[in-house]
Order: C-alpha cells, then structure tokens, then sequence
C-alpha cells in the first residue's frame, strides 16, 4: 500500500468516526462545556475492558499450550488451517539510562536528544 493510499484509508476512518460518534451522539454529549456520558456508555466500556481482559488471559493460555507442545517435539515453525506459530528464541536487550544520563551527561543528552509528535489519546480505566 503506498503512503498516498494509507493516507486516504486514515483519512477514511477517521471520516468514518465521526459519522458514528454525530450518530451515537446520544451516548455522549457536551452541554454548558460539560461532558455528559450516559450510564449505557459506561457498562459498554467496563464490559468491554472485561471481555478484551478474558480473551488475553484465554489467548495466553492457548500460547502457552501451544509453545509447550511445540518445544516438546522440537518444532521452531508450525502451520494448519491458516495459523501461523513461530517461536523466536530469547534474546538480550540493552537500553539507555536516560535519566542518568540527563543527570550526568547533560550535553551529550541534549546532542542525542530526539522529538517527535505524539498524536493525542484517550486513556479508559476500569476501577475492579
């Protein structure tokens, strides 16, 4: 897919969205500056968080059976039925004290330094 085309797809989405979100407008709405969120929006969220929780914890499991059946007859690879499991051995990882090196370094950190965009998002906690 070239750039133009993801571009489009995006751009496509988003339009998308907010067709939903005007239509679904009941659920959430803005009166007098103040965000009103109806209980309905509520329950879908925490049934939601507790749905995705469930098939991570599934999907582990299923992983987990899966990893251990493969290393038990030695397969790195393994296909049928369209999935698709590969292992990849464990490696190490080295990473940078940013902070101390701010700390202790400041220059060098300013030289390497790099900033970039974060486009904004919405973060939903579930209290259990």
């Amino acid at each position: 897919m070239t750039d133009y085309e993801l571009y489009m797809s995006d751009k496509i989405y988003e339009e998308k969205k907010l067709e939903e979100l005007e239509m679904e407008n009941e659920i959430v709405k803005v009166e007098n500056n103040e965000i009103i969120v109806s209980q309905e929006m509520v329950n879908k969220i925490i049934e939601f968080n507790k749905a995705k929780k469930e098939m991570e914890y599934q999907e582990k499991l299923l992983k987990d059976g899966l990893m251990e059946a493969m290393n038990s007859v030695g397969l790195k690879k393994f296909f049928i039925n369209g999935l698709s499991a590969v292992i990849k051995d464990g490696t190490t990882r080295t990473t940078i004290d940013s902070k101390r090196l701010k700390e202790e370094c400041p220059d060098i950190y300013e030289a390497y330094s790099k900033t970039s965009e974060v486009k904004p998002s919405l973060t939903l906690t579930v209290e259990e």
